[in-house]
C-alpha cells in the first residue's frame, strides 16, 4: 500500500529515466498524446429525478424560458442568453426562437450524443425600464448565415490600442492589426481576438518587448457599439530551446514594475470604461496620434504568468440612423456601461433539463431566498475588496478552511437561480473575471503526457523542478532585466493571488460563468487551466504520478470535464481516464470493507500512536461531484465504480449509539479519520476508541462530513449496484438535514437530487 508524501517539496523529484534535469537541449522532445478510442457512454448518467437504466423511456421536452432584467433605461439591444436543453431532446436549433424574435444560436456544451445541452440565444429586443421580461424558447425563425457589420462600422472598427511604461519611464506602445481571428460568428454577433507585444522606440528602454495585449472584440449587427476585452498580461510561454525563433513568447520576461499601463483608441464618438470605479480606471485624456489614453493602473508590477482584464465599450454613431435614433443608440451604450442587460434561464429551466454544471441543480428556493440575495449582493458589492488587484471576494489562497472555492455548482450561480436576483451574476462575473490575476497564463500552452515538465506553481517555479523551465531557469540564473523589478521583489509573488493546491483545485466559477455568458476569454482561461492542470498531474516521475489525497483526485476530475466540455478538446478527457486507470485504481483500495482512494500514513493530527494509517471519509464526497460527473460526459465505468466504492468507505467509518466528550450520546455520526492499520497490521475503526475520543469532525454528521450528501444520493439514483444504491441512500439521508432555509442555500445540499430537494 503507497502512503502519502506530505513533504512536497521533498518529494516534488523528476526520475532520471523520465528525462533527468537538465532541460534545454538536453530534455527529452515533445511527445504527441497516443491515440485513444472514443468512448461512448451508456447511460445518461445522474440526471435524477428519474433514473436512467437501459430501456427507459426519455422524458417529454421542456420548454425552457429565460429571464431578461433591464435595470436601467429603456432601449433596444441585442440579448444574449444561455439556455439548457435537456440530453436528446435537441439535435438542431433550426427553427427555435426566442418569444418568436428572429433568433441567432451560438453552441457552447453538447451532451454526449451530440444533443445541445446549452446554447446562446441571441436576439434584438426593445426592452422597457427598470422591467424584468420572463421569455419562452418555441417555434421561430433561425437567424443563419455571415455576421453583418452595424452600418457604423462599415469601413472599420475603431482603431484600438495599449501602452505601459517601465520603472525609468520608458512608453511601449501596442497597436490592433490585422483581421484578427474569429472566435464565434453569427448573423448578429462576431467575436474576434488579437494578440500582440508592447514595444519602445529602437534602442530605447529594455531591449524587448514589454508585456502583451490581447484584446477580445465584440460586435453587432444592430448595435453602433464594440465591447472591448482587454487583457495586459506577462503571459509569456517561453522556452528552454527556442532555437532562435522569433516569436516573442518563447522569451519569458519574469516579474517585472510597470510605471503606468493604458489603454489607447482612436476614430470612436463616445467610449466608456465598464465598472471604471471598482477596477481604478482613470479618465481619457488626448495622447500621441489621436488617441485617447485611457489610464489602468499605475506604480505596481505584475508577475510572471500574470495578466488583467479590462472591459471597455466604444461607440460610434450610426450614419443610417435620425438624429433621435442615434441618441437612443448612445443611451444604449451607456446602459451598457453602467446597468448592462442580465440575463439567466430559469430555475425550473436549469432544473428540468439537468444541464447545470456538470451534475444538475439547484434544488427549490428558501422561502426568504430575495432577502438572502439582496444582503450577498450589498455584502459584496460594499465590501473594499476592487481597485487594481483587489480579490472582488475570491479567495487569494483557495485552500482555506471551508473549502470556498469547491462545490458541485457555484454558490454566486445557484443564488442567483434560485433567487431570481440577476445582480448576483455580477458577483459570479466579477470572481470569475480575477481568475486573470493568479499566475497560470503561459500564452499557447500544451502539455503532452509524455513532456518533461511540472507545472506545481502555475508557472515553473524557483526551484526549477521542471526539467523544462520554459526559459525560466535561464532567467533566473542569469539575473535577467534585474533593474526592471524593484517593486516586483518587494511585494508578494502576483499581489497575493496564488495558483490551486490539488486538494482545492478549482474551475467551477469560470466554468460556470462561461456556461451563462458564452464568454470566449472564459473559454480561454478554462482550456488554459486544463493544460495548466495536465501539467500538474504527470503520469510518471513525480509526486503527483502517485494518487494524491480523495479530495485532490475528485476537484482535478471535475476540473477536466469542465475543460472538455469548454473546449471538446479530447485530450483532457484522455488525461483524465489515463490517470484513472494507471495512477488511481492501480493505488487505491478495492476490496475489503472501505476501498478508500488513498490511505495516508500517520498523521499527528490524529493523535493516535504512530505507525498508523488511517483514510478520511469525507474527502470523497469530491470524488464523488468529479468522478460522476466524468462518468456522465466520458462513459467509463471504472469512474462509477470508483464512486460505487466511495459508499463502502462511508458505512466502514460510520458509528451509532456512542458516548462522546463533546458531543454526548452521539447516535448517528461518522469517523472524519477512519483507522485502517497500526503498526503494519489491520485494525477495526474502533481500535483507538477506547483511550482517544472519536474524531468527528465539527459535528458527528456537519462540518466537513456534508460535503458528501448530494454526490451520495446521486449515487443512489446512478449506481448499477442494487446494494450500492441503497447505501448510498441510507447514509445520505442520513447526512440531509431537514430542508430548512439554511440547507436550502447550502451549497452541499442544493445540489441533491429532485427526489429529495424537488
Amino acid at each position: 500500500m503507497k502512503i502519502w508524501k506530505p513533504a512536497v517539496a521533498a518529494c516534488l523529484l523528476f526520475v532520471a529515466s523520465c528525462g533527468g534535469g537538465g532541460g534545454g537541449s538536453d530534455a527529452p522532445p515533445v511527445q504527441p498524446d497516443p491515440p485513444r478510442p472514443t468512448v461512448v457512454p451508456q447511460q445518461w448518467g445522474p440526471l435524477p429525478p428519474e433514473p436512467r437504466g437501459p430501456g427507459e423511456v426519455v422524458p417529454a421536452p421542456f420548454t425552457p424560458e429565460i429571464e431578461v432584467a433591464n435595470a436601467g433605461v429603456a432601449h433596444t439591444a441585442t440579448v444574449r442568453a444561455s439556455v439548457p436543453f435537456a440530453w436528446g431532446h435537441v439535435t438542431s436549433l433550426d427553427g427555435l426562437a426566442v418569444a418568436g424574435s428572429p433568433t441567432a444560436w451560438h453552441v457552447l456544451q453538447r451532451w454526449p450524443d451530440g444533443s445541445v445541452r446549452v446554447a446562446q440565444a441571441q436576439w434584438t429586443q426593445a426592452l422597457p425600464a427598470t422591467a424584468s421580461l420572463t421569455l419562452a424558447v418555441g417555434n421561430g425563425t433561425t437567424l443563419v448565415g455571415p455576421f453583418a457589420p452595424n452600418p457604423a462600422f462599415a469601413a472599420g472598427l475603431p482603431e484600438l490600442g495599449s501602452e505601459v511604461r517601465d520603472r525609468f519611464g520608458v512608453r511601449y506602445a501596442a497597436e490592433v492589426d490585422g483581421a484578427g481571428e474569429v472566435l464565434q460568428e453569427t448573423p448578429l454577433v462576431r467575436v474576434r481576438r488579437w494578440r500582440t507585444h508592447h514595444r519602445a522606440a529602437p534602442g530605447v528602454g529594455i531591449d524587448r518587448d514589454f508585456l502583451s495585449s490581447m484584446f477580445y472584440v465584440t460586435e453587432f449587427r444592430d448595435e453602433p457599439l464594440v465591447v472591448v476585452d482587454w487583457l495586459l498580461g506577462n503571459d509569456y510561454l517561453g522556452a528552454d530551446d527556442p532555437n532562435n525563433s522569433s516569436d516573442p513568447d518563447l522569451y519569458p520576461l519574469g516579474a517585472v514594475d510597470v510605471q503606468s499601463a493604458a489603454f489607447r483608441y482612436r476614430n470612436a464618438d463616445f467610449a466608456g470604461a465598464y465598472r471604471a470605479s471598482e477596477n481604478g480606471i482613470g479618465l481619457g485624456a488626448p495622447g500621441a496620434g489621436g488617441f485617447t489614453v485611457v489610464p489602468v493602473m499605475g506604480a505596481t508590477y505584475l508577475s510572471d504568468g500574470q495578466t488583467r482584464r479590462y472591459r471597455f465599450v466604444l461607440y460610434r454613431d450610426d450614419p443610417t440612423a435620425s438624429p433621435a435614433e442615434q441618441l437612443q443608440q448612445r443611451i444604449a451604450a451607456g446602459v451598457r456601461l453602467l446597468t448592462p442587460v442580465r440575463t439567466l434561464a430559469t430555475r425550473a429551466s436549469w432544473r428540468a433539463t439537468h444541464a447545470l454544471g456538470l451534475l444538475g441543480g439547484p434544488g427549490q428556493p428558501p422561502s426568504d431566498a430575495v432577502s438572502r440575495a439582496a444582503n450577498e449582493w450589498n455584502s459584496w458589492n460594499g465590501a473594499s475588496h476592487f481597485g487594481t488587484w483587489g480579490t472582488r471576494g475570491d479567495p487569494l489562497v483557495t485552500g482555506t478552511t471551508g473549502t470556498p472555492r469547491n462545490h458541485p455548482l457555484s454558490p454566486e450561480l445557484a443564488h442567483a437561480v434560485q433567487s431570481r436576483d440577476l445582480r448576483l451574476l455580477v458577483v459570479l462575473e466579477q470572481k470569475a473575471w480575477i481568475q486573470a490575476a493568479r499566475p497560470y497564463h503561459l500564452f499557447g500552452l500544451r502539455v503532452g503526457q509524455l513532456d518533461p515538465v511540472l507545472l506545481w506553481s502555475g508557472v515553473p517555479g524557483p526551484q526549477n523542478l521542471s526539467p523544462e523551465s520554459f526559459g525560466r531557469r535561464e532567467l533566473r540564473q542569469q539575473n535577467r532585466y534585474a533593474n526592471y523589478r524593484s517593486l516586483a521583489n518587494g511585494g508578494p509573488r502576483a499581489h497575493g493571488f496564488e495558483p490551486f493546491d490539488v486538494e482545492h483545485w478549482s474551475t467551477d466559477l469560470l466554468f460556470d460563468h462561461w456556461t451563462v455568458s458564452g464568454d470566449e476569454w472564459a473559454k480561454e482561461e478554462l482550456r488554459q487551466l486544463g493544460e495548466s492542470l495536465r501539467g500538474v498531474l504527470r503520469p510518471n516521475g513525480f509526486y503527483t504520478s502517485e494518487t494524491l489525497p480523495a479530495r485532490a483526485e475528485g476537484w482535478c476530475m471535475q476540473s477536466f470535464v469542465h475543460a472538455f466540455l469548454a473546449t471538446g478538446d479530447l485530450r483532457f478527457r484522455d488525461a483524465a481516464l489515463d490517470r484513472v486507470h494507471g495512477i488511481v485504481d492501480f493505488d487505491r483500495v478495492k476490496t475489503g470493507p472501505y476501498r478508500a482512494v488513498q490511505v495516508s500514513g500517520s498523521d499527528p493530527r490524529t493523535g493516535w500512536p504512530q505507525p498508523h494509517e488511517f483514510y478520511m471519509p469525507w474527502q470523497h464526497g469530491a470524488v464523488l461531484y468529479g468522478y460522476l460527473g466524468a462518468w456522465k460526459f466520458f462513459g467509463d465505468p471504472l469512474l462509477r465504480e470508483i464512486c460505487d466504492d466511495a459508499s463502502y468507505g462511508v458505512a466502514h467509518g460510520w458509528v451509532r449509539n456512542v458516548s462522546h466528550p463533546e458531543f454526548g450520546f452521539v447516535t448517528e455520526g461518522l469517523r472524519y479519520y477512519v483507522p485502517v492499520s497500526y503498526r503494519g497490521q489491520s485494525v477495526a475503526p474502533s481500535v483507538f476508541d477506547g483511550s482517544h475520543p472519536i474524531a468527528f469532525g465539527d459535528e458527528p454528521l456537519g462540518g466537513a462530513h456534508t460535503f458528501l450528501t448530494a454526490g451520495l444520493l446521486m449515487l443512489a439514483e446512478t449506481s448499477a449496484d442494487p446494494q450500492r444504491r441503497l447505501v448510498a441512500q441510507q447514509y445520505g439521508q442520513l447526512l440531509l438535514p431537514p430542508l430548512d432555509d439554511d440547507a436550502l442555500w447550502n451549497k452541499w445540499f442544493y445540489c441533491a437530487p429532485a427526489t429529495w430537494n424537488p
